[in-house]
């Protein structure tokens, strides 16, 4: 089975006082990015993926029962811990805090709110489509443009970071498979690994695919001198810290969820779930 889970890419994206400690920049983050929308969006777009992927399994049933488990694999609170949890493993967070600044900032406000429109709105496929031929047809007429979207998705390593995040999330799952003793005979590491790798070329080309889609939509809202100030700020040790709590976090998030569905599924197929 292939699975590819949804990807935090609009929010892996990159004075002020000194901090008294880790946790004060925690706090200053979450505000800053807005993870509690960010974590009911993710809540939305999980359960959906759920209710989608047993519409399209005879093995399972969107059932008030599904539904449940489905809440409960994408808990907000459950996400927010992860993602906390994540944040107490990364060495020396204060370094992100000129980073954090920025977020706080006009400008980086309307930063993150054009990133969360823009993922909310990338869920309609006709959006999404509208988005790719934008992007297809700025390469011809606005190259200088096109360049500073590709500049900042490389500086933000947004691709070689999502496509590792989305393979450790495939690994989770098919682990969380092998916990049911249905599956666990048959799913050797060594077919998991196997499997998963097989999906890199396919997940790498969605997600270049999906990171031009989403600069396009997302920064038409900035001038150029607005989007080469965002890019300045994440090619900072500041920034560049900032993206590693991004990843950590949502990998850590990923992974449970990813798990945690697994073993759903493999419950919920083998008439388990009661």
């Amino acid at each position: 089975m292939r699975f590819i889970f949804a990807l935090a890419t609009a929010f892996a994206l990159s004075t002020s006082a000194s901090l008294a400690d880790a946790g004060s920049i925690t706090e200053r983050y979450f505000k800053a990015l807005q993870m509690e929308e960010v974590f009911e969006i993710l809540q939305e777009e999980g359960i959906a993926g759920g209710v989608e992927m047993a519409e399209g399994d005879p093995e399972i049933t969107s059932s008030p029962a599904w539904i449940s488990r489905l809440e409960a694999v994408y808990s907000k609170d459950a996400m927010n811990q992860a993602f906390r949890d994540a944040m107490d493993e990364v060495a020396q967070v204060e370094l992100a805090e000129d980073a954090v600044a920025f977020f706080e900032t006009d400008l980086g406000q309307r930063i993150v709110r054009i990133e969360l429109d823009a993922r909310t709105a990338l869920g309609d496929e006709a959006v999404e489509e509208a988005a790719r031929e934008t992007a297809k047809q700025m390469v011809r007429e606005d190259p200088i443009r096109v360049t500073l979207y590709d500049k900042f998705i490389n500086v933000n390593n947004l691709v070689d970071s999502n496509v590792a995040g989305a393979l450790n999330a495939n690994l989770a799952f098919y682990r969380g498979l092998a916990t049911s003793p249905t599956y666990a005979e048959g799913m050797t590491e060594g077919f998991i690994l196997s499997t998963v790798w097989a999906q890199e070329p396919e997940i790498r080309a969605d997600m270049e695919d999906w990171t031009r889609n989403f600069s396009t939509l997302a920064y038409s809202a900035l001038t150029d001198a607005e989007l080469k100030e965002y890019i300045a700020i994440s090619e900072t040790p500041s920034g560049q810290k900032l993206n590693t709590i991004l990843f950590t976090g949502f990998d850590k998030v990923f992974e449970r969820q990813s798990y945690e569905l697994g073993r759903a599924t493999a419950e919920f197929r083998a008439g388990e779930d009661t």
